[in-house]
């Protein structure tokens, strides 16, 4: 007796998180997967395509190619990438003496255009069951408007709102995923000293500060599952892998690499002025050192215990 399929399209899959999200349905029998990309010949996409998945050249910013992308589909994930166009942008502003909330206005325009395109896109597929968003917590309603330069938790967010407000019937197929700070997240690991040729992970949080940490590429495919086949929609999930402080953090990293390393609390003008980033990146940490939660802002946030089968 056959059993008849069901199809996640995954938006963003040869990214860190789709093509986690890809491989996850991948091994299961009762889905098909459909990735949406533009460029076919990355090996990201060859090797997902070596999977099974079904590759579709698909534009976020036109809508006509999302709707024939989400035909007959069940499930949709969306991310999508806000630095891929806030590098070339922020190039671009440097050569022009511009700052680089140029290149930030830029990227916030183009990536919650695509969102809403996606969204909308979404709403008019009669066969979907769950829509799952990546998304972050808006820095500046974390800081309580203190933070606004930063835009690319802004565009996350941007798009909940959207859904929650101008599309109620998607509002209610729909659930977020909060990623934690990536584990290979170079802001979050430590670096030699050239001086001492001693480790040190430098932040501006006191050692026993708590930070969520994911392997992205590895483990968001079983949280967007446990949200699209066992849990009902309209959840919040903080996904992790671990939530360590940083002072486990570095004893952690030690035990690892077999390396001596300390942490050292530094303020964000010291690392403003040794890293040279700028505050796109450097506000949100700000934020939550002034004691904004990770996830501030957002209402009836659950965590990995509280889902069905842990997220397994």
């Amino acid at each position: 007796m056959s059993t008849t399929k069901k199809t996640i399209a995954v938006v963003g899959a040869t990214g860190n998180q789709g093509s986690s999200v890809a491989r996850t349905f991948l091994a299961l029998s009762n889905w098909n997967v459909r990735c949406l990309t533009r460029d076919p010949s990355k090996p990201i996409a060859k090797e997902l395509a070596s999977l099974g998945a079904e590759f579709i050249t698909a534009d976020l910013s036109d809508r006509s190619s999302l709707a024939k992308a989400f035909d007959s589909v069940h499930a949709i994930f969306l991310n999508t990438d806000f630095w891929q166009t806030w590098r070339p942008a922020k190039a671009a502003a440097d050569a022009a003496g511009q700052g680089f909330e140029v290149a930030s206005a830029t990227a916030f325009e183009v990536e919650t255009s695509q969102r809403k395109n996606v969204a909308d896109a979404a709403a008019a597929v009669p066969t979907l069951e769950r829509l799952i968003v990546s998304t972050l917590p808006s820095v500046e309603k974390a800081s309580k408007g203190k933070y606004r330069r930063s835009m690319h938790s802004q565009a996350k967010a941007w798009v909940v709102d959207y859904i929650v407000d101008e599309l109620p019937e998607l509002a209610k197929k729909t659930s977020y995923i909060i990623l934690g700070a990536y584990h290979d997240n170079a802001l979050v690991l430590p670096r030699e000293d050239p001086s001492s040729g001693k480790y040190v992970l430098a932040l501006p949080f006191e050692k026993g500060h708590k930070m969520p940490i994911i392997n992205a590429k590895q483990s968001t495919g079983r949280f967007v599952r446990a949200l699209v086949e066992d849990e009902q929609a309209g959840k919040f999930l903080l996904a992790y892998d671990t939530y360590p402080t940083f002072e486990e953090v570095v004893k952690d990293w030690a035990k690892v690499n077999g390396k001596e390393v300390m942490y050292v609390k530094v303020s964000i003008d010291d690392i403003r002025t040794k890293s040279g980033l700028t505050d796109e990146h450097l506000e949100p940490l700000a934020a939550f050192a002034e004691g904004a939660s990770y996830t501030a802002g957002i209402e009836g946030v659950v965590e990995p215990h509280h889902l069905v089968n842990k997220g397994e």
